[in-house]
């Protein structure tokens, strides 16, 4: 099982010519989750399509896709997140406008701002809990630290480009803090999912990706990778390469400023980030992904990137600032770069619907690759994957919606409040969803029929967790 967790960035401001001042974080956030507050009672909520939306610190909102089975079904849904804070967005602004107080919201789907704050994109993978933990991240950190030449997002700096806007800002190789000492692997025992059976590694080192194919070289490289670190630390065969860095923090920035770094390991020995990836590569089989993460590093190995425009987030970003300084004569250093950074990133459309961030006025026009059909993204809005247990939270969120039952809901447990009880008074009743991929449970079936039992008192809208 699967899923990331994105953290966006918000600007708002007043949008009459009189008061065309700054929204604060707080003004901001409240404009954007007023209709979700209006419709929940909250801005924490389970969606029906088993995704979750809500507001996290500091007044960004957040949106964790439902789980998935797949490295496809991920880039659907994660794709359908961007969508619906999207039209989150655009609603603000509507009726903002048509209460007589207009105002524009930016969303911004990056990892840092203008003043150095960094917020995350966090992957999510069920594992077992037999694992050791301390030996799984030792055995990723080669491999997670290089990762950013198939998938970092990029960012302008007035002297000079980074292929990655976390490395900047990660710290150690494990960690249970995610605000002060951010690690590549967050360690805190959370499995959200039957703890005797399984674990959840949570991995806040990568980039959020606008990129379909960066994104999905992200976490299918991770699915190999982990899948062939997992066989050997079990004992079911297969070896762990020999690659302990020296320096984590360091090689993550060498790496950051050039994907070709040469990197220090433990032992003395030096090696290429390329050849450290070329390493990890090898132990992937036949994964999905290899063709595609074959490919980037043959470009990058012969300084042949630019074929990758369109593809590679960073290398996209990078071809779009130099085209845009060449055309005007800029210097690398003019701050205008800045705001096509931040431009770049912009998820929001205008009222027709039409994208306003360059990245997506690529994607549009053709000059960047999307492997995610429109029409799948539009159902992931609404549905749940198929294969797993987001099947039954959307079930039971559906029922209660429709026979406006309270009831409280988290990742794997759903309960229903003020049910007919056996005696005819009301109880509670809970069910908890322990495996992540399951589809069935007889258990689901038994509350479905209790909430759609005849019940005639009044009861306010549900309340979610």
């Amino acid at each position: 099982m699967i899923g990331v967790e994105t953290e966006y960035g918000l600007v708002g401001r007043r949008g009459d010519a009189v008061r065309n001042a700054r929204l604060s974080g707080g003004e901001a956030a409240g404009r954007l989750f007023t209709p979700i507050e209006r419709e929940h009672a909250s801005s924490n909520v389970f969606l029906r399509n088993g995704g979750r939306l809500y507001l996290d610190v500091g007044s960004h909102p957040e949106y964790a896709t439902a789980e998935c089975a797949s490295v496809a079904d991920l880039l659907v849904h994660e794709r359908a997140g961007d969508e619906l804070l999207t039209r989150l967005a655009r609603r603000a602004e509507a009726d903002a406008a048509a209460e007589g107080e207009p105002v524009q919201l930016r969303l911004f789907k990056n990892n840092v701002d203008s003043h150095g704050n960094s917020y995350g994109c966090h992957e999510n993978y069920s594992i077992d809990r037999a694992l050791d933990l301390p030996m799984l991240a030792g055995a990723l950190t080669p491999f997670l630290v290089t990762r950013q030449v198939l998938c970092g997002t990029g960012r302008w700096t007035a002297d000079g480009f980074s292929i990655s806007q976390r490395a900047e800002v990660l710290h150690a190789e494990l960690s249970s803090m995610t605000t002060r000492a951010r690690p590549l692997i967050n360690t805190r025992d959370e499995p959200l999912a039957d703890p005797a059976k399984f674990r959840r590694l949570h991995v806040i080192s990568g980039d959020s990706n606008l990129s379909e194919p960066s994104a999905m070289l992200k976490v299918g490289s991770m699915l190999a990778v982990l899948a062939a670190v997992e066989a050997a630390l079990m004992g079911r065969g297969g070896r762990l390469p020999a690659l302990e860095l020296a320096d984590v923090a360091g090689s993550l920035r060498a790496v950051a400023r050039d994907p070709r770094a040469v990197l220090t390991l433990a032992s003395g020995r030096t090696i290429g980030a390329l050849d450290v990836q070329a390493e990890y590569l090898a132990l992937a089989g036949d994964a999905p992904v290899v063709e595609q993460w074959t490919q980037v590093l043959a470009a990058l190995g012969a300084g042949a990137e630019d074929v990758l425009d369109g593809e590679v987030e960073w290398v996209t970003k990078r071809a779009l600032l130099r085209r845009y300084a060449e055309a005007r004569g800029l210097a690398w250093d003019d701050r205008r770069l800045a705001q096509v950074d931040l431009a770049f990133h912009d998820i929001t459309a205008d009222e027709q619907g039409r994208p306003r961030g360059m990245f997506r006025l690529l994607e549009a026009r053709g000059a960047a690759v999307r492997l995610t059909d429109p029409d799948a993204v539009e159902q992931a809005l609404v549905a749940p994957p198929s294969d797993t247990r987001a099947v039954l939270r959307s079930r039971m969120i559906r029922a209660a919606q429709a026979e406006q039952r309270r009831y409280t809901v988290d990742w794997m447990q759903f309960t229903a409040h003020d049910l007919p009880g056996p005696s005819g008074g009301r109880e509670d009743r809970t069910v908890r969803l322990g495996d992540p991929l399951a589809v069935a449970d007889e258990a689901v079936d038994d509350l479905l029929r209790a909430m759609s039992a005849s019940w005639t008192a009044p009861r306010p809208k549900g309340s979610m967790a």
